[in-house]
């Protein structure tokens, strides 16, 4: 059981917000193989560990995840709650692929997507970002050499396709049609002293599960998107137009350009 290939990157003047890869390698391991976060207190990076056979098991604050092939786990390596590890009731190889790497913009990445996806992702072995990892094997013992943005490029691909691979399309949620409707009636009134309550009576909802629901999925509240789709067309008319500010307050249905103005400000 044993390293069978280690592929190390060197990132030539990183910026530290960057994501920058450290080291992506392939292993075949066997019933010693066994890591635990709390050990690794020092070290500051990432980790992706996907299966390519057999299976591993992955055990975070939630309990213990098996990590079979075409799947992979997530995690910061410090995190004291983590191990990975052979399974006792295994009798194969468990071989995989690892890819570390750091940078302060993806720390706040890997965070935001453990704790709305988890730390299991599941992708196919023969295409995608996965394929493209293995394909850096000719690269073994040499390293490969990168820009920041090379780095940070490659880092960004593999984080993408997991998230991808977790996200719900839109049409499976029917809290997005609700979104996408809110949206097209927003756009549609822009010219029109509208509130969040006009908005959730032309939906034929309640105003708190219109709130709810569109802050859930956007991350924001109707009454902002709305306030901020207004000022967006404001700045468009201003620059691309003769109208004055009296005459774009008046289009977007504020009762005066005072009161336009401090929204205006506020926004913008």
């Amino acid at each position: 059981m044993s390293v069978l290939w280690n592929v190390p990157f060197s990132v030539s003047q990183p910026l530290a917000a960057f994501p920058r890869p450290w080291v992506l390698a392939r292993e075949s391991r066997g019933s010693d193989y066994y890591c635990e976060g709390r050990f690794r207190t020092g070290a500051t990076h990432l980790a992706f560990q996907y299966t390519l056979s057999g299976r591993g098991i992955f055990r975070d604050a939630a309990g213990e995840h098996q990590v079979v092939s075409g799947s992979g786990f997530l995690c910061e390596i410090s995190d004291i709650d983590t191990a990975y590890y052979y399974p006792d009731d295994c009798d194969q190889p468990w071989e995989f692929f690892w890819f570390c790497f750091d940078g302060q913009g993806a720390h706040d990445m890997v965070r935001d997507m453990l704790e709305r996806f988890g730390p299991i992702y599941h992708l196919p072995h023969d295409k995608g970002v996965v394929s493209r990892l293995l394909a850096y094997a000719v690269h073994s013992q040499a390293g490969v050499d990168m820009t920041p943005s090379q780095g940070a490029q490659l880092v960004m691909d593999v984080l993408m396709a997991m998230a991808a691979a977790n996200e719900p399309l839109i049409e499976e949620d029917p809290g997005n049609e609700l979104i996408c409707r809110a949206r097209a009636e927003i756009r549609a009134n822009l010219d029109r002293d509208i509130n969040v309550t006009d908005l959730a009576r032309l939906l034929q909802v309640s105003r708190e599960h219109l709130t709810r629901v569109f802050h859930k999925i956007s991350g924001t509240t109707p009454h902002r998107y709305l306030i901020r789709q207004k000022m967006l067309l404001a700045c468009r008319l201003l620059k691309d137009t003769s109208l004055s500010i009296k005459e774009v307050s008046a289009r977007l249905g504020y009762d005066s350009p005072a009161h336009f103005t401090r929204t205006f400000r506020g926004v913008l």
